[in-house]
């Protein structure tokens, strides 16, 4: 757990210093205005790079919500289009053009079911952590930089060890999240994500080779 005062990760108890942890400069700085999806890409490379500062700051900015669902869509797309291309090449082949409409109603099917998944697995992550473990943040500031964050399972895309790469990749992603946002110990975290992780991904296994990883 993390003290609300001083900010330090605790057990059972710990000697509370009383004093707040000081924000940077860096932190504490606003958004920029206008449209400025420069500022939010370079923001999701940062979260992925385990970096706190723009973890936290991402939890904090309303409009990071939009950027991120923005940017969640189009590497969603990317991994959905990825997937299913030889079956979608196959079925206009022998199909011909009049498939292609049916590919578009199959795609977004898979958008909508990766979508729901995605939700609710963030959903459980972030009640467990609330439940049992004390968690202190909100699901917006969770989901924030998560869905920033989220292209990293782009990495199924590559041959043979793009499953296990991505599968690592976004529970560390997850891990660092839940822990800055919520305030609970990196093992807790690490805990948390492994497991949910590894729920879906049994899950989405057992689904249509369209929607089998997040």
């Amino acid at each position: 757990m993390r003290c609300d005062v001083c900010g330090m990760d605790y057990g059972l108890s710990h000697n509370c210093s009383g004093i707040a942890p000081l924000l940077t400069d860096e932190e504490t700085a606003p958004p920029p205005g206008g449209f400025s999806p420069g500022y939010y890409l370079r923001l999701a490379f940062n979260i992925v790079r385990w970096d706190d500062i723009a973890i936290r700051r991402a939890s904090r900015d309303s409009r990071a919500t939009y950027y991120g669902a923005v940017l969640w869509v189009v590497a969603a797309m990317l991994v959905l289009t990825g997937i299913a291309l030889p079956r979608t090449l196959a079925a206009i082949h022998f199909g011909g053009h009049a498939m292609i409409f049916g590919v578009i109603i199959g795609l977004s099917f898979g958008l909508a079911a990766m979508a729901f998944l995605t939700f609710i697995q963030l959903g459980l992550c972030h009640l467990i952590a609330k439940w049992f473990f004390g968690g202190t943040g909100s699901y917006l500031g969770v989901m924030r930089p998560l869905l920033l964050g989220w292209f990293v399972n782009c990495l199924v895309l590559i041959p043979i060890v793009g499953t296990l790469a991505a599968a690592i990749a976004w529970t560390a992603v997850l891990m660092m999240v839940f822990e800055e946002v919520d305030g609970i110990s990196r093992l807790q975290a690490f805990g948390i994500s492994a497991g949910i992780n590894v729920c879906f991904f049994i899950l989405q296994l057992m689904m249509t080779p369209v929607t089998r990883h997040l």
